[in-house]
């Protein structure tokens, strides 16, 4: 393939980036794969960019784009990018394609300290299901076309830039996830790191029982802290906290029953949102997004190949 677009475009092939998906194990059709590559480059222009949001889509439901302007004390740059990914979502940098661009001029390291950094709060806090794929990836390219150079005095204003197109890109994944109803936001705070708040998160994101009870508008407190329990993070049960769209529904160790009405009405929206405090005096907190887990996603993935 690398071969293929480098003799299209007329580049070396050590400058071509491969991204694919697909049944894992299954090889691709090199007959349709070339004969695409010759399309794809044929009809390349600079205000064609919504084309490639669309030519990603699998099982997407809608196109995922997002672009910033940046202004520094060095002059104005952009920040873009686009994703695509549904199901098998849970980045450990995977199961996703997303490709992410800026003009301003950075050098490598830089660059690759600046994806890292903005990839661990954006595609590495999103689940869908909790499964990986095997080859998925995200790429940041810095062409430099702007003039503004980024060094180490203006760092955090590339790393705002790309947190801020990597965060829509991210929660579109998630709110387009395979058979989802609702987008689901987990916050965990009071956690000794940040480590320990994200794997909290994380477990409570991808409890199935957690999952369907949201899809059904159950204000299932009880599923959350066991999720929160299994996790391996220390937390103390008589200091913790449970909020369901801002509604108590936890305290230190006993329930607040009285107020389920309400928050099952709060699930029932569209957008949700979980609140785990873990009563430990820690000062570190993490966001994970997520969605609901519906028939649809089973009838989805258990037709997948047929």
């Amino acid at each position: 393939m690398a071969t293929e677009v480098a003799s299209a475009i007329g580049c070396d092939a050590e400058q071509v980036l491969v991204a694919s998906t697909g049944v894992i194990g299954v090889g691709l059709p090199m007959d349709k794969v070339v004969a695409g590559i010759g399309t794809a480059s044929r009809a390349l222009a600079r205000d064609r960019g919504s084309d490639t949001s669309l030519a990603i889509m699998t099982t997407d439901p809608f196109p995922k784009e997002h672009a910033v302007t940046v202004d520094t004390a060095a002059g104005t740059f952009t920040v873009g990018g686009t994703a695509k990914g549904s199901g098998m979502i849970e980045p450990n940098m995977a199961t996703m394609l997303g490709f992410l661009t800026t003009d301003a001029q950075v050098p490598p390291a830089l660059l690759q300290r600046a994806l890292v950094e903005s990839a661990r709060d954006t595609f590495n806090a999103i689940t869908v299901d909790g499964e990986t794929s095997t080859n998925d990836c995200v790429f940041l390219m810095a062409s430099g076309a702007s003039g503004v150079e980024i060094g180490e005095e203006n760092y955090s204003a590339l790393l705002e830039g790309l947190l801020a197109v990597s965060r829509e890109l991210a929660i579109g994944i998630v709110r387009g996830g395979e058979g989802a109803t609702k987008l689901v936001t987990v916050r965990v705070t009071d956690a000794r790191t940040i480590e320990d708040a994200q794997r909290v998160a994380k477990t409570i994101a991808n409890s199935p029982l957690v999952k369907t009870a949201i899809h059904g508008a159950d204000p299932n407190w009880g599923r959350i802290v066991a999720a929160a329990g299994r996790s391996g993070v220390r937390f103390d049960i008589n200091q913790a906290t449970v909020h369901v769209g801002g509604i108590l529904l936890f305290e230190n160790g006993l329930p607040h029953d009285e107020a389920a009405p309400e928050a099952e009405q709060h699930l029932g929206g569209a957008e949700i949102t979980i609140d785990v405090a873990l009563g430990t005096g820690g000062g570190r907190r993490a966001t994970v997004w997520t969605c609901d887990l519906s028939a649809e996603y089973v009838r989805i993935n258990g037709e997948y190949r047929t």
